[in-house]
């Protein structure tokens, strides 16, 4: 809080000033002043949030001192330290506006609670400032919690020359994963838009969970701005950026719609598979679109698996790229193209599983969640290039130079190391004693029975923290523990922290 003090009495005008420090070390003293002239200059240089002030000064009095400045419109916070206790005085002092009468000599707790009740209201007047910006009132109707009446419309409109009653218009950009490296220049692109312009206001907001930003066009001049914005603002962005970018329009009759337009221009993103980039995508238009039912492509799909079942990958691209092209051909919607892509692949990892084991169920999951979110082809790329990756990388494990036994026993142990099986019964599955079985093991892979059964728990472990909400003990139970405490110290041994921090840092 930054104070003046005016006061004729030196030691006085001292003495609060040391007074002050001790109160609070954060309070700025801004000057004093001898009397009320110097008191009206040294305050209007300064413009301080409060003075500190006697009445009976020489040269102008401290009443006369604050009239002056009310009637100019200062209106900072005032505490009055007076000697008089006569009612006119008090009386002409509130008129003006003051915090509080204090009456010497001041007494340290009482000027120090009214220096606290000065900064408690300063900070409301901050916060209902900080509301009532353009950036307060958007947020609040993006979030839908604003409820505005009468005199709230007046307010907007005296000060920011529109009431959220009126039209205006909504011009969004989705950015993925190039969001935070992006978000920087596409706002001063944007920004830069609104700047050149008498057509419409426009504000930019960054909704970073969304990967987002929003510009929301007010102040209308009664024509819409789509036009401008697909001819002109899409190109010039779509230039200016890398892809992914999405781009999406929408009129409002009111802005306390927008929250609601907002949720239906998240759904609206996923047409970017059939429209392309730089198509400004406008809910009316979408609906407008002739589409035609998806006939699921059964022949390229029998293709795909019996490719992924001979681990040929360059078949398993050819047939993922005439799959794109196919989805390509005719106009489907987005939700009937995602779907099927997600049939061809489960059906492509089930034959891979007919001839392959493979324990990464949680992790294909995730996939085909990603290519049932996906917006652009490049995310469903991406997806696919992941779900190739762990293919090969399960492929490696079988490619070890071990005997067809280990391979078994190795197998078994993949299948069944969540359900605390035993190395003698693994030996009495393959017909071979337990110690002949535990020496081939050890000597073939480098690594003993039980070790490698701890290592596959303790990465199913990884994988459930990372992958779901689950607590511990449903953990150790899907991983094959009895006890989550004894879980959480194999782990630890292995990992070097706890689960739950595990967990944490991932996140």
């Amino acid at each position: 809080m930054r104070i003046v003090i005016v006061e004729d009495e030196a030691p006085i005008r001292e003495g609060i000033a040391k007074i002050l420090q001790k109160i609070n070390p954060d309070y700025e003293l801004e000057g004093t002043a001898a009397d009320g002239q110097e008191g009206y200059a040294l305050i209007c240089r300064t413009k301080p949030d409060l003075i500190i002030m006697d009445i009976e000064m020489p040269k102008m009095n401290g009443l006369e001192m604050l009239a002056r400045l009310r009637e100019e419109g200062y209106q900072c916070k005032v505490l009055i330290l007076s000697a008089y206790s006569d009612f006119n005085y008090a009386k002409q002092a509130i008129e003006l506006n003051i915090e509080n009468y204090l009456l010497k000599p001041i007494k340290i707790p009482e000027l120090k609670k009214a220096l606290q009740q000065v900064e408690d209201s300063l900070v409301k007047e901050q916060n209902r400032e900080k509301a009532f910006s353009i950036e307060g009132i958007f947020l609040s109707c993006l979030n839908g919690q604003i409820k505005p009446d009468e005199q709230f419309h007046s307010m907007t409109r005296e000060r920011f020359g529109f009431a959220l009653e009126e039209p205006a218009e909504v011009f969004a950009i989705w950015l993925g994963d190039g969001y935070e490296e992006q978000k920087k220049r596409a706002k001063e692109l944007l920004e830069d838009v609104g700047a050149h312009t008498v057509k419409f206001a426009s504000y930019v907001i960054e909704a970073d969970a969304w990967k987002m930003l929003i510009m929301i066009l007010y102040r209308l001049d009664g024509s819409s701005q789509y036009t401008y914005f697909q001819k002109s603002v899409s190109p010039m962005l779509c230039s200016n950026l890398n892809s992914p970018i999405v781009l999406l329009w929408r009129h409002v009759d009111n802005l306390l719609e927008l929250s609601t337009v907002m949720e239906e221009m998240q759904q609206d993103r996923e047409w970017n598979l059939l429209l392309g980039k730089g198509f400004l995508i406008r809910r009316r238009d979408v609906e407008n679109i002739k589409t035609v039912p998806l006939k699921h492509p059964t022949e390229l799909e029998d293709q795909a698996c019996q490719a992924v079942k001979r681990l040929d990958r360059e078949t398993v691209s050819r047939c993922f790229k005439a799959l794109f092209q196919y989805y390509q051909e005719v106009q489907h919607t987005p939700e009937e193209v995602k779907k099927s892509l997600i049939r061809f692949t489960w059906s492509m990892i089930n034959a891979y599983k007919e001839v392959n084991e493979i324990d990464v169920d949680l992790q294909i999951q995730g996939i085909l969640r990603e290519i049932s979110e996906a917006i652009s082809w490049n995310q469903i790329d991406a997806s696919l290039h992941k779900l190739f990756d762990l293919i090969n990388e399960e492929n490696k494990k079988e490619e070890l130079p071990v005997s067809v036994l280990v391979q078994k026993a190795q197998q078994m142990i993949r299948k069944y190391y969540d359900q605390g099986i035993t190395l003698d019964e693994i030996a009495n599955k393959l017909f071979v004693s337990e110690e002949y079985l535990s020496a081939q093991f050890k000597k073939e892979t480098g690594a003993t029975f039980s070790e490698t059964i701890r290592k596959y728990r303790i990465e199913k472990v990884k994988e459930l923290l990372l992958n779901t909400h689950l607590k511990l003990n449903q953990i150790a139970e899907l991983a094959g523990y009895s006890d989550p405490k004894y879980m959480s110290r194999v782990f630890k041994e292995e990992v070097g922290m706890l689960p739950n921090e595990f967990r944490k840092s991932a996140h």
